[in-house]
């Protein structure tokens, strides 16, 4: 895919996304006109049918020019994979339409439950990125106090939306919080993700969770290349005030910026062969194994974190010219300190593989 007159309209439109807090209608129409919101969606049914490492490569090369663009873009196509648990009918219904975005949020406190032939939703989603441009959204509640997951796909204007997405970084996903009451849910409106999908593909076999954990890794690498690129480009013509020598004449600033890429071309050898090779597993058979889903959950995790490392390097070498707020290195910073906070960045999902490893039991969950 060709991404040259994409990634030149963010280039254009970025700060205006950062001000805005939203994706500016010129990069929308843009993204809509590649089909990225649906990527991940098999070409049987509307979609581009790309395998994951794919995507994680476009995600990369977008978030070197703009993260919250990346992000919008990866959440949503990632969230859109959970439409293939509806039924086909519906699923075809969903991707027949020409610019479809669909957004999500975490839960916070949502239940769901039968009434007739339809569902009955309450509850209160958080950081639903994307929801401003979104044109059917989504919501993962029990159904009762400690019952299983269900996710109801429903339209924008059927919920309530509060904007308290006042953040330094992230800020053009304009992550809105989301709520309703009572809301009515058409039974075929309504996802089991614990039974097998109806649109049987790989990318169904593999826990959305790591799905998330992957590609978002995949974009925290856009984000520290950016930013060692950032500093390159400072350590060129930079003379730091009290200092005799250039930047790129400091035998230190060398010494950070080659470490800074040895551990980013690790970084992303690691990802993309986890990737790799998990996507390999389920093309061939009917689900991810245990010793897979470790294996993806480790990269994920480890590569969010280590490219977070990476561009506190990159900040460190560019000095006091990287503190304001018009400098790109600075947006980056501010973005990639918001990521390591995300679910996908614990690092207790450490404990998770490390207890895998020791004895050989994987804990499935939500997360994993």
């Amino acid at each position: 895919m060709e991404l040259g007159a994409l990634k030149k309209s963010i280039t254009a439109y970025r700060d205006a996304i950062e001000t805005q807090r939203i994706i500016v209608p010129p990069v929308l129409q843009a993204l809509h006109q590649a089909r990225l919101f649906r990527s991940l969606i098999p070409q049987a049914v509307g979609g581009l049918g790309l395998d994951l490492p794919e995507h994680m490569r476009i995600i990369q090369r977008l978030a070197m020019v703009d993260t919250s663009t990346a992000w919008c873009v990866n959440q949503a196509a990632v969230i859109a994979t959970q439409s293939l648990w509806l039924d086909r009918a519906v699923i075809q219904q969903i991707w027949a339409e020409k610019d479809v975005c669909i957004a999500n949020g975490p839960p916070f406190d949502c239940q769901i439950s039968k009434q007739g032939d339809a569902y009955l939703l309450n509850g209160h989603w958080g950081f639903s990125s994307g929801c401003q441009h979104a044109t059917l959204m989504t919501g993962a509640a029990r159904m009762g106090a400690k019952g299983p997951w269900r996710i109801a796909f429903f339209q924008p204007a059927a919920v309530t939306f509060t904007d308290n997405w006042q953040v330094p970084g992230l800020r053009g996903t304009g992550s809105f919080e989301f709520n309703c009451k009572n809301l009515t849910v058409p039974a075929d409106h309504v996802a089991d993700m614990g039974k097998v999908a109806a649109i049987d593909d790989p990318i169904t076999r593999i826990p959305s969770a790591l799905l998330f954990a992957l590609s978002f890794a995949g974009l925290t690498l856009g984000v520290a290349r950016g930013a060692l690129d950032d500093a390159l480009a400072v350590a060129e013509g930079k003379l730091p005030r009290y200092a005799s020598l250039k930047l790129k004449d400091d035998g230190n600033v060398q010494r950070f910026v080659a470490q800074a890429m040895a551990r980013w071309r690790g970084a992303s050898a690691y990802l993309y062969s986890a990737a790799e090779q998990g996507w390999a597993e389920v093309e061939n058979n009917s689900y991810a194994s245990d010793e897979s889903r470790s294996a993806m959950r480790l990269a994920g995790t480890h590569v969010i974190r280590e490219c977070a490392e990476i561009v506190d390097l990159a900040y460190k070498v560019v000095g006091s010219t990287g503190i304001y707020q018009d400098h790109l290195i600075q947006r980056r910073f501010q973005d990639m300190h918001v990521i390591t906070q995300h679910v996908q960045a614990r690092e207790s999902h450490y404990n998770l593989v490390g207890r895998h490893l020791i004895t050989g039991n994987y804990e499935k969950g939500p997360m994993s």
